[in-house]
């Protein structure tokens, strides 16, 4: 059939011109990723967990408490202040048994922040700051963790060992580590050990120092201890956070991609009108562009519209003026359903291997910090039987019944 031999002619340009396209869909995760300068931080926690002094220990002490923030919804502010290595969202208002309001405004907010169309936008880590007095987290906190998204100097190391136990059962798959961090310590000393969590240790108030006896760590004890790496840690897996934004957007965008090649295909196959001249065939070479342009691929796009028109044209017109006239005749019978139903076949026929070449391109930037051109294994699909099944189940039950019926 006709649309066989125009999927063949379409898969050889695709492997014609594949390092081409490769590099294209790297050049535009390149692009993406580097555009991500800092890390948007969110910044949650119950009331009096200690978010405020975590605000205030990176941009200065009372920032936080001046509102400098610009407010964003009622529960939601943003910190960014230019010499800063990271953007904070800070949350309030979260109290338990009061989560509600909370957990509804969360989502809409996260929601409005991950429509941004650049990555740079999208919020990349959570802070979730935890009571560390009370050596455990809430299951309502966890909810919260697993839904959406303490003060440490005061907490001995056996409750700092139990809350790290405590949230290491729930097993968060998106943790990104534990962190024990005092932003604004106010009671001195402390009676465990910053390196080693053992509890034998001396501090000596004049010069501000920690002693310990089990691993000999000496500790000068300053007001935002463990903050700096958090801030780094942060920072340090900034590309694989931008990366992981890429790739989701591209899986959200590849759903609505498929679904409106669908749409496209459905809407030329429903209006193309074959005659004898062969004039029709140009809205074909204009489907299987606008298929193209949908996946990304431009230029070949461009270049696959212009040379299938011009070689269907060409099998078209080499044909005598009876048959010509005998194929259009038959078609007019069938009120226009064979000619729409080869249409609509080829359109299905060309998406397939665009959708599967994505599906390549996002298998292999996941595997590497890069797309390499070498491990895509494009292969044409072969499948002499499957125009005819098409047409048979499209005459039998219309275009749109068979679009939808074998689009997967």
């Amino acid at each position: 059939m006709e649309s066989t031999r125009s999927i063949d002619m379409v898969e050889s340009l695709i492997i014609e011109d594949l390092e081409y396209i490769a590099q294209q869909f790297e050049s535009t995760f390149t692009e993406c990723i580097a555009n991500v300068k800092k890390p948007n931080v969110l910044v949650s926690g119950v009331t009096g967990a200690g978010k405020s002094s975590l605000v205030n220990a990176i941009f200065g002490e009372g920032m936080a408490k001046v509102g400098v923030g610009k407010p964003l919804t009622q529960h939601f502010s943003r910190y960014a202040p230019d010499d800063m290595p990271v953007v904070v969202y800070d949350s309030k208002g979260l109290e338990q048994g009061f989560h509600e309001e909370f957990v509804a405004d969360a989502k809409e907010f996260l929601e409005k922040i991950k429509s941004q169309p650049e990555l740079g936008d999208h919020i990349h880590i959570i802070w979730y700051v935890i009571n560390a007095g009370s050596a455990r987290i809430e299951p309502f906190e966890a909810f919260l963790i697993k839904e959406i998204f303490a003060p440490a100097d005061i907490a001995s190391a056996e409750q700092l060992n139990e809350l790290e136990e405590s949230i290491k059962q729930y097993e968060f798959t998106n943790c990104r580590g534990i962190f024990r961090v005092v932003a604004d310590r106010k009671i001195y000393p402390q009676n465990w050990c910053v390196s080693c969590a053992g509890d034998d240790v001396m501090y000596k108030k004049s010069t501000n120092q920690l002693f310990c006896e089990d691993c000999g760590a000496v500790t000068v004890m300053t007001p935002t201890l463990g903050l700096e790496k958090v801030v780094d840690e942060t920072s340090r897996i900034l590309p694989d956070l931008a990366k992981e934004a890429f790739l989701s957007a591209q899986e959200v965008s590849f759903a609505i991609k498929d679904s409106r090649a669908k749409a496209i295909v459905k809407e030329y196959a429903n209006k193309i009108s074959m005659d004898v001249a062969g004039k029709a065939l140009s809205s074909v070479g204009e489907m299987v562009g606008k298929v193209f342009v949908l996946w990304g691929w431009k230029y070949l796009g461009e270049k696959v519209s212009a040379t299938l028109e011009k070689e269907m044209s060409a099998e078209f017109r080499s044909q005598e003026l009876t048959s010509r006239l005998a194929m259009v005749a038959a078609d007019t019978i069938s009120k226009r359903k064979l000619s729409r139903s080869v249409i609509a076949c080829l359109g299905l026929m060309v998406n397939r291997p665009l959708r599967k070449l994505s599906k390549q391109l996002l298998s292999v930037v996941e595997a590497h910090d890069s797309v390499k051109f070498e491990e895509l294994e494009f292969s044409p699909t072969k499948s002499a039987s499957f125009p005819d099944k098409f047409v048979q189940y499209a005459l039998a039950h219309g275009i749109d019944a068979a679009i939808d019926n074998f689009w997967g």
